[in-house]
């Protein structure tokens, strides 16, 4: 799979983009603040829904837009094994007077035909990493669980129908919870909810377990390789209920008088992590920047491992800031890691960084206010 041709309108800095891009590894270079991130953001968003970016999605619209223009376009033609397909999504403002802090309305196409947004992910095969994914081992446990989740989707069909069934069922229970510890209602009412939320609680469960399961191999390989001195293991850590509807009920029941208390449901995937151990110690406590880095990186190459294997096609890789913090041996290795018949969009400040890396004959692009030029191959 590959990206051929991608199109923006008034996305972020952008105000018109049309850019045909190559098979294989292409490097962006600009300064800071000059789009190099926001041209992997726009893909990144096409093939998850989501932005690499904290903050609004009104925030995608280009900021000096005018109101009559109050809406971003993206779209990517993408080449698969069968064919080639459009992804596109428009992101309009419904307030274009208020700016960033206007809501939105989100719509998607495939193929000219409206998708729901929760059915995007894979449409467009990609594995991303940002500067920001080192917060995925110090920071909270939903940001794993958003990476997991977005993992498991790209490679099961049926887990965003799951995932999305328990959300809205947790929702509800939680709402019950609420009445309840305010006095209202009884709490054999939780009965009715226990039992609809247990099936897709333990699907969920399962889907992460297995996914899990097959990216460890891969993960531990490529940190090895980049890392020959130290180990890296995951685990995830769920409520070690097992995968049974009836003990999850039952594990609901005992829990009941606390949840009630507390007016929030306290067991289930919403509150289990993913854990990472440097040689046995927490990832968290004991590793470097460099460390925290390389073991980003090998995440989600082997986040792209398990999606190549389980889909028989070559995710693209959107690589922002990837050489950042690391030595030029460890540059070098990660370098080395990279699947070289992979379409890869990788973004630097500083191309000399590049120049003694397997990278150093890769097509350059130089970003500069949202304006893009080939500058070499």
């Amino acid at each position: 799979m590959r990206v051929a041709h991608l199109q923006l309108a008034n996305f972020r800095n952008y105000r018109r983009l049309s850019l045909e891009l190559p098979p294989g590894p292409s490097v962006i270079v600009g300064g800071n603040g000059q789009g190099k991130t926001n041209l992997l953001d726009a893909l990144h968003i096409l093939a998850s829904a989501q932005s690499l970016r904290p903050g609004p999605e009104a925030a995608w619209v280009r900021f000096d837009a005018p109101a009559s223009e109050g809406f971003a376009r993206l779209r990517a033609e993408v080449h698969t094994g069968p064919g080639t397909a459009e992804v596109e999504m428009i992101v309009a403002r419904t307030r274009p007077d208020d700016g960033e802090c206007s809501g939105v309305r989100r719509r998607a196409r495939v193929d000219g035909v409206l998708t729901r947004l929760a059915d995007l992910p894979g449409r467009l095969l990609a594995v991303s990493f940002a500067p920001s994914d080192l917060n995925l081992w110090t920071g909270a446990p939903s940001g794993r669980r958003r990476w997991l989740d977005l993992a498991v989707a790209q490679v099961d069909p049926t887990y965003t129908a799951h995932l999305t069934t328990y959300e809205n069922l947790l929702t509800r229970r939680n709402a019950l919870l609420r009445r309840l510890q305010g006095g209202l209602g009884r709490p054999t009412e939780l009965e009715f909810w226990d039992h609809r939320i247990s099936q897709p609680a333990v699907e969920v469960t399962a889907a992460r377990a297995r996914y899990l399961a097959r990216v460890r191999a891969p993960v531990n390989l490529g940190f090895e390789a980049m890392r020959g001195d130290a180990r890296l293991d995951l685990a995830y850590r769920g409520a070690g209920i097992g995968l049974d509807p009836h003990a999850y009920r039952a594990a609901l029941l005992k829990r009941r008088n606390q949840d009630i208390q507390r007016g929030t449901s306290g067991l289930g995937p919403h509150r289990d992590d993913l854990e990472a151990r440097l040689d046995a110690r927490p990832l968290a406590h004991v590793g470097s920047r460099g460390q925290l880095r390389l073991a980003a990186l090998a995440l989600k190459l082997g986040q792209h491992a398990v999606a190549r294997h389980q889909r028989d096609e070559q995710p693209v890789l959107l690589l922002d800031d990837l050489a950042a913090e690391l030595d030029p041996t460890h540059r070098q290795l990660l370098i080395d890691q990279l699947p070289g018949d992979a379409q890869a969009l990788v973004t630097t400040a500083d191309p000399d960084q590049l120049d003694e890396t397997a990278l150093r004959h890769a097509p350059r692009y130089q970003v500069v206010a949202g304006e893009i030029d080939l500058i070499s191959g």
